[in-house]
């Protein structure tokens, strides 16, 4: 069976080059046989109202629009996009211009959601359900090729023309006139010409026209001008283009009665706080930062090109945006005194600094990477998008064209660094690990060990995999003893840091190396203290701001390119991470037992909805097939830094760079004995 299926696939493939695709006539030709049954359809209800004595009521008439902006919505978007109807959404805005109320919108959005299931449920075009049958159906009428492409085209005028049809029911009062009223049943395109198109209607917003009104379709047909005769077809009917696809559905910039405000630029800032507000449960404190330092680059274009408020903002002011992206240097983020220029100051600069550069023989390509242009403009288009929820006034904009590709997913592979335990083994031999002069001197040899994060972190990295910041901010109390008498970590939300989504949330098995080099007793160590953090080291209570994942990179990293300078991978701590996963794969390991240890979701109905993670006991012998890098490594008695002993806050917490060059020069400050969470 799977052998036919394949077989006929690929002829499939074969002959979808030389199928014909649809033409506007039979597009057009679609359209007006659907709509011609609908008012039909249409009529057969008014005629049985009239049997039972009574015309259809409101109700009636307001079931024909909200099924009519339902259809509107799939002809608009498809029936792949899951929209999103909650206030304040782009596609709730849009309904309300269109007429509905906000009673409207559950019916809308159960019917759109009823048709949509539907439509999916049969993408392979067996006929099996109604509105496939409908679609096969009319694309037989009209002699149309059964392509993929063919099938969305025929639906796509299927969607328009219900939509058409139930929103002029919608909009006609059906009070009988005793002057008569012309009749639905009017000769059609189809009858008077086979290859004449009908209008294409659609809902009017307001940027469109001053209210948003209901374009009826009309099927009577007005004879065209008469044209000059155009060139023959080309000889290949195949190349004729099938269809547009449809624009996105868009939300005014005004609507009678309720017009969209102006938000000044200075009061972007506002705006910011409350769109931070709005994703607190689902941004970490980095994202918030990002979407607030790229908005304030964009207030600097905005006032550049003299925009006074939001009204103003155009397509150009988003291209400009992208622009200054190109000309500016790759680490500006990095120094206070570039983040303190102007957009046009900081290009200035920006090219100066190259000039200079490239004198000296070394030479500074400017420009952001495609990663961080794509992250900024999709910051930008979440505070687009939080505006004109916020019913301000926004521009049409689009970032096609502007928004790097993402690379191709062959390519993602080799862009990361998977260093095997060979690679990684060289790093267990500096002092950190071997001894050290003191706790100052992290990079020079001696006998001290002490215990902490940089001992521990890089043990965990290499021998479970996790991301940095999950372990970098455990708590004391993650650390659990199973019943079995094993140990665990539980990965879980905590007071201190936040976990990157659902998956993330797992329980992971203390290798038996870490136990031998004391991990436990380092805990209770901890513990005994009064600390609730596993590494104290990593928090200050006198920061402006606590990231451990962070503080450990800054603490480790520079020790290890001291001590392998050139040598180290790019972005080295995720560099574990991926090392860990390629070894397991090597080593025969099933990806989703990787993706259950490295709190990743698989992409199988089995591992998403039919079972649970993997238990501990065979976690355990999973990440036994990690050799182990570490044996050279002697158990010591637990010693910890001597600020975490005396819980005093890490030499250098809360002071700037200056202050920091300051205590080296003799200026140390006092400290106090605060505690720490």
């Amino acid at each position: 069976m799977v052998a036919r299926r394949l077989n006929a696939l690929l002829l499939q493939m074969e002959l979808v080059s030389k199928a014909r695709m649809a033409t506007k006539e039979q597009l057009a030709k679609i359209f007006t046989l659907e709509i011609q049954a609908m008012h039909e359809q249409i009529e057969n209800l008014d005629r049985a109202a009239k049997r039972h004595g009574s015309l259809r009521d409101p109700v009636h008439r307001d079931a024909d629009r909200q099924v009519g902006l339902a259809y509107r919505l799939l002809e608009s978007y498809g029936s792949l996009e899951e929209l999103n109807f909650d206030p304040g959404s782009e596609t709730h805005e849009a309904l309300l211009d269109a007429g509905a109320t906000d009673a409207d919108i559950p019916f809308i959005a159960e019917t759109f959601r009823a048709e949509r299931e539907e439509a999916l449920s049969d993408r392979a075009g067996e006929g099996r359900t109604a509105f496939m049958r409908d679609v096969l159906h009319r694309m037989a009428q009209v002699g149309l090729d059964d392509t993929v492409l063919n099938r969305e085209a025929a639906a796509e005028e299927i969607y328009r023309a219900r939509a058409d049809a139930l929103l002029e029911s919608a909009d006609d009062p059906r009070k009988p006139s005793l002057k008569g009223r012309p009749s639905r049943r009017q000769p059609t395109p189809v009858e008077t010409d086979p290859v004449a198109p009908p209008p294409k209607p659609s809902i009017m917003w307001a940027h469109e026209a001053e209210d948003p009104v209901v374009v009826k379709a009309d099927v009577a047909y007005t004879e065209p001008p008469v044209a000059p005769p155009s060139p023959p077809p080309p000889a290949e009917p195949h190349n004729t283009v099938a269809f547009e696809p449809p624009a996105p559905m868009r939300t005014p910039a005004a609507s009678s009665g309720r017009a969209r405000k102006n938000l000044p630029i200075p009061q972007f800032d506002e705006e910011i706080d409350k769109l931070v507000a709005n994703n607190r449960d689902q941004w970490e404190d980095d994202t918030a930062s990002d979407v607030r330092v790229l908005i304030g680059i964009f207030r600097g274009i905005l006032e550049e090109h003299g925009v006074t408020h939001s009204g103003q903002i155009t397509q150009e002011h988003v291209a400009a945006l992208r622009q200054h992206f190109n000309h500016i240097l790759p680490g500006w983020g990095r120094s206070p005194k570039l983040r303190s220029l102007s957009p046009l100051e900081l290009r200035k600069t920006s090219q100066k600094a190259a000039l200079e550069a490239e004198v000296r023989g070394k030479p500074i390509k400017l420009g952001l990477s495609a990663a961080t242009i794509r992250r900024h403009l999709g910051n930008l288009d979440h505070f687009l998008k939080h505006l004109r929820a916020s019913y301000y006034a926004i521009g049409e904009w689009t970032f096609d064209g502007l928004r790097p590709k993402k690379p191709k997913r062959g390519e993602i592979r080799l862009q990361q660094d998977k260093p095997g335990p060979d690679d990684v083994r060289p790093l267990f031999d500096m002092p950190i690990f071997t001894g050290r002069l003191s706790a100052e001197q992290p990079e020079l040899p001696g006998e001290q060990v002490y215990h902490c994060a940089n001992y521990y972190l890089p043990m965990f990295l290499t021998y479970l995999g996790p991301r940095r910041n999950e372990f970098a901010g455990l708590m004391v109390k993650d650390v659990v003893q199973m019943k079995d008498g094993s140990w665990a970590i539980q990965i879980r939300r905590n007071d201190v840091r936040r976990i990157k989504n659902a998956q993330s949330h797992r329980l992971l098995p203390i290798p038996d190396e870490l136990i031998r080099l004391n991990f436990l007793d380092y805990v209770e160590q901890v513990k005994q203290l009064g600390y609730d953090v596993l590494f104290p080291e990593l928090f200050s209570s006198n920061a402006k701001k606590i990231d451990p994942g962070e503080r450990f990179y800054k603490g480790f990293i520079p020790v290890a390119e001291k001590c392998f300078p050139g040598e180290l991978w790019k972005r080295p701590l995720h560099a574990f991470r991926h090392g860990f996963a390629d070894t397991l794969k090597q080593a025969g390991v099933s990806e989703g037992y990787i993706e259950d240890l490295s709190g990743r979701l698989g992409s199988s109905e089995t591992s998403t909805r039919y079972t649970n993670p993997a238990g501990l006991p065979l976690l355990r012998a999973i990440i036994a097939h990690y050799p182990v890098i570490t044996g050279h490594l002697e158990p010591r008695p637990i010693k910890l830094l001597p600020w975490v002993e005396k819980k005093l806050p890490p030499p250098g917490a809360g002071k700037t760079k200056a202050e920091r060059f300051g205590c080296k020069r003799g200026r140390k400050p006092k400290r106090t004995a605060e505690s720490l969470p």
